[in-house]
C-alpha cells in the first residue's frame, strides 16, 4: 500500500509539473509531452529507470550501464550539496562587473568631467569607490537573490537548497531532457515559486540559440542583483555550460558598451542631419527592389576570406557584393569595386581601415550604408550623395525603423534582410579564429591579431577577446572561436530570427562557425556556377534612385514636435527625482531598498505616449552598470547600523541619475536649432 501511494504520489507531481509548464513555458512543455509520445510509441527508447528505494528516497538507473545516478540517498545528496552552497563571495560564483576602483583623490579628478561622452565614470567613480571601501570580496552577503542549477538530477538538491536560500530568480539548465522529465515525479517546481514568488527560467535541452535566450532573460529579470550570482554544479553534468554562461556575462551591454558611448550613439544622428547626410528609412518596403532581382554576396572580415581571393576575383560580378568598411583596402587591392559599403564603428580607432587605402575615388560608385554611430571624420571620406545613414539606438525619424548590433558583421546582416533581400550569400563571416594560426580577422584588418587555440579551465578571470571555446562549424562539426566573436554570432542569430522572412534564403559559404538559418554551401556549387553577370553600371544608379526616394536629410514639423515633447517628458522625470530626494525619508536600510527599487522601475516603466523609448535605453544600462555596486553594499553582512549608508547613497545614486537624464536633455536641445526642419 505504501509503494501505491508513493506511486500514485508521483504521478500526481509529475502531471501538478505539467499543467505548470503549459501555463508558463510552452516550449518546454511541448518538448515534454512530444518525448511522452515517442516513449509511448516506442519511437524512442528510453535510456533510464526510475527506481524507488526501500531506504525512501528515489534514484535513477541508466539501463545499459546498470549504474545509478547517485548511487546512494538522494535526500543525502540534496543535504551535502545544500550544505555546500554559502554566501561568501568566492567558489561556484560568477561576476558581473568591471574590476575597477577608485582613490578618494582619483573620484574628484574624474568628476571634473561634465561630457559625460568623454568619461562614463564621471557619475559613477564616487559610488563604486564608497562600494568597494564596505563590500570587498572579503565580505559576505546576506541573500543570494539569483542563483543557477546545472543540472537537476531528481531536483531534490533544488527545493532542499531553495529552503535555504529561498532566492528570488532562479536558472536550472540540464540538456538530457529524458532525465529532467523523471525529475517531474519527484519535484514539484511549481511549489518553488508558490512560497515566495519566485521565478524560475528553464533551460532544457535547448540549442545554442535557445540557451542564449533563456541565459539572457535570466539576466535581464531583476538586474539590479546580477553583481553576484552563485550557482550549483552536478558533477555528471557538462561544464560547457558554465562557460558559455561566462562567455556569455563579459559580453553583456554594460560590460561591452558604456552608456557614455550609448550616448553617442544617440547623438550622432542629430550630428548627421546638421551636416545635410541622409536618413535611410529601413522599415519601408523593398518589394521590387535590386535586393530582390539579384543575389547578394555579404563579405565581412574573418579570416576565411583569406582563402578564397581567386574565387571572388572570378565570381564577384555576379552578386551585388556588399563589404564591410574594414575589407576597402583588400578590395582596392584587388581591383574589385564593392556595390556597398557598410561601417558602424564611432571612434577614432575606425581610421586606420580609411588609412590604409590608396585612392578613395576608387569607391565612388560605391554606396555607403553607414549606422548612425559611424564616427564622424570616418564618413566624411566618402562621397556624400553616395550615404545613406539607419539609425540604431535613437528615433528620431518617425517609422523609419532602427537597428543596432554589436559588431558590424551582425549589423550588416540585419540591413541586408531589412531590405529584403531575397537571397544572401555570406562569406567571411566566420565568427571564429583560423583554425591553424588563430587569427581572428582576415589579413587586410586593421586590428587582427593571433590567439592561442587552447581551451582553459572553467574559473578564473576571463576575456572575452582572448578566452577559447568550441562551437559548432559550418563545415566543420567543431571549430575553435573566441568569447567575443561568438557573442557576435549570437547576435546575428537573434537578428535572423527577428527579421528573417520565410521567402528570404541564406547560404554560408565560410569555414567558421554555423550561423542559424544559413545553410552551408560550398564555393563551387553548381548554383554559383550558373549564376547570370550583373551589370554594375546599370546597379549603381538603380540603388541611387531606390536609396533617395526612402531617405531624407531633415526633420519634419512632426519628427520636431515629438522630440520637443520627449524633452519636456525628461524634465518630469527630473523634477520627479528631485522630489524623491526632498521627500523621501527612510527609518532603515531595508525600506530604503525597496523603495529605491520602486524608484529604477517607475521610471523605466512609465510610459507616456511612446516619449520613453530613448530615454529608457539609456537609463537600463546605465542602472546596469551601477545597481551592482548599490545593491551589493546594501547586501553586505558586516556593515553594522546600515542606515548611515542611506544618506552617502542618497548624495550618489539620484543626484548622478539627474546628471545623466539632464546632459542628455540638454545636449539634444543644443542640437535642435541648426537641423533643417521641413
Amino acid at each position: 500500500m505504501e509503494q501505491l501511494n508513493i506511486e500514485e504520489q508521483a504521478l500526481t507531481t509529475y502531471r501538478e509539473n505539467l499543467l505548470f509548464f503549459q501555463e508558463t513555458d510552452i516550449q518546454l512543455y511541448t518538448k515534454l509531452i512530444s518525448l511522452d509520445a515517442a516513449i509511448e510509441n516506442k519511437y524512442y527508447k528510453e535510456r533510464y529507470s526510475l527506481e524507488y528505494k526501500d531506504e525512501g528516497y528515489f534514484d535513477v538507473l541508466e539501463l545499459e550501464s546498470g549504474k545509478y545516478l547517485y548511487g546512494k540517498n538522494s535526500n543525502d545528496y540534496a543535504d551535502i550539496a545544500t550544505s555546500s552552497v554559502n554566501y561568501e563571495k568566492v567558489d561556484n560564483l560568477f561576476e558581473t562587473f568591471h574590476n575597477i576602483s577608485f582613490s578618494k583623490e582619483a573620484v574628484k579628478e574624474v568628476e571634473k568631467e561634465n561630457d559625460l561622452t568623454k568619461h562614463g565614470y564621471s557619475t559613477v567613480a564616487s559610488l563604486i569607490q564608497y562600494s568597494n571601501e564596505y563590500a570587498s570580496r572579503e565580505t559576505t552577503m546576506l541573500k543570494l537573490y539569483k542563483f543557477i542549477f546545472l543540472g537537476t538530477g531528481l531536483g531534490t538538491h533544488i527545493t532542499s537548497i531553495h529552503e535555504k536560500i529561498n532566492s528570488n530568480v532562479y536558472l536550472i539548465i540540464e540538456d538530457d531532457l529524458e532525465l529532467f522529465r523523471l525529475s517531474l515525479f519527484v519535484t514539484n517546481y511549481q511549489q518553488i515559486t508558490k512560497e515566495n514568488g519566485a521565478k524560475i527560467f528553464f533551460s532544457i535541452f535547448d540549442d545554442e540559440q535557445e540557451f542564449s535566450n533563456k541565459v539572457l532573460a535570466f539576466f535581464r529579470e531583476q538586474f539590479i542583483y546580477n553583481h553576484y550570482i552563485k550557482f550549483f554544479h552536478m558533477l555528471n553534468h557538462n561544464d560547457l555550460k558554465l562557460k558559455e554562461i561566462q562567455a556569455m556575462i563579459v559580453t553583456l551591454p554594460h560590460i561591452s558598451f558604456n552608456y557614455s558611448a550609448l550616448l553617442i550613439s544617440m547623438f550622432r544622428p542629430l550630428e548627421h542631419l546638421i551636416e545635410g547626410y541622409k536618413i535611410l528609412n529601413i522599415n519601408d518596403s523593398y518589394k521590387g527592389s535590386p535586393f530582390q532581382d539579384h543575389p547578394v554576396l555579404l563579405i565581412g572580415a574573418g579570416p576565411s576570406l583569406d582563402n578564397n581571393k581567386e574565387w571572388l576575383i572570378k565570381n564577384h560580378k555576379k552578386f551585388i557584393i556588399v563589404i564591410v568598411s574594414a575589407m576597402m583596402s583588400k578590395f582596392e587591392e584587388l581591383g574589385i569595386k564593392p556595390d556597398i559599403i557598410t561601417h558602424t564603428h564611432g571612434f577614432k580607432d575606425a581610421m586606420p581601415h580609411i588609412e590604409k587605402i590608396k585612392d578613395m575615388n576608387f569607391f565612388n560608385k560605391s554606396i555607403s550604408l553607414f549606422a548612425a554611430m559611424s564616427y564622424p571624420e570616418f564618413i566624411a571620406k566618402f562621397k556624400k550623395e553616395n550615404i545613406y545613414i539607419f539609425e540604431g539606438s535613437s528615433s528620431y525619424k518617425k517609422n523609419f525603423g532602427s537597428l543596432t548590433a554589436p559588431n558590424i558583421g551582425a549589423l550588416s546582416y540585419g540591413i541586408l534582410l531589412l531590405l529584403q533581400t531575397k537571397e544572401m550569400f555570406l562569406l567571411g563571416l566566420d565568427f571564429a579564429t583560423n583554425q591553424k594560426t588563430g587569427a581572428t580577422h582576415s589579413a587586410n584588418h586593421a586590428h587582427t591579431r593571433d590567439v592561442k587555440l587552447e581551451l582553459h579551465e572553467l574559473g578564473g578571470s576571463m576575456s572575452a577577446k582572448n578566452e577559447i571555446i568550441e562551437v559548432e562549424g559550418n563545415f566543420q562539426e567543431k571549430v575553435y572561436t573566441t568569447a567575443l566573436l561568438n557573442s557576435m554570432k549570437r547576435q546575428c542569430n537573434t537578428i535572423s530570427k527577428s527579421f528573417k522572412r520565410k521567402d528570404q534564403t541564406i547560404y554560408n559559404l565560410g569555414e567558421g562557425s554555423k550561423i542559424k538559418d544559413a545553410t552551408p554551401l560550398e564555393l563551387g556549387s553548381t548554383k554559383i556556377q550558373e549564376l547570370p553577370v550583373i551589370d554594375k553600371e546599370e546597379l549603381y544608379n538603380s540603388l541611387t534612385t531606390l536609396f533617395n526616394a526612402k531617405s531624407e536629410n531633415f526633420l519634419t514639423e512632426d519628427e520636431y514636435k515629438s522630440i520637443q515633447k520627449r524633452l519636456c517628458y525628461y524634465e518630469t522625470i527630473i523634477q520627479r527625482l528631485k522630489e524623491h530626494l526632498q521627500t523621501a525619508h527612510y527609518n532603515n536600510i531595508d525600506q530604503y531598498h525597496y523603495n529605491l527599487l520602486g524608484t529604477f522601475y517607475d521610471i523605466l516603466s512609465d510610459q507616456e505616449n511612446g516619449l520613453n523609448y530613448d530615454i529608457d535605453t539609456l537609463l537600463t544600462l546605465y542602472l546596469e552598470l551601477i545597481s551592482g555596486f548599490i545593491f551589493d553594499l546594501i547586501n553586505t553582512k558586516e556593515i553594522e547600523g546600515k542606515k548611515k549608508l542611506i544618506k552617502e547613497l542618497d548624495k550618489k545614486i539620484i543626484p548622478n541619475i539627474i546628471k545623466v537624464i539632464k546632459f542628455y536633455k540638454d545636449k539634444i536641445q543644443d542640437y535642435l536649432p541648426s537641423i533643417t526642419i521641413k
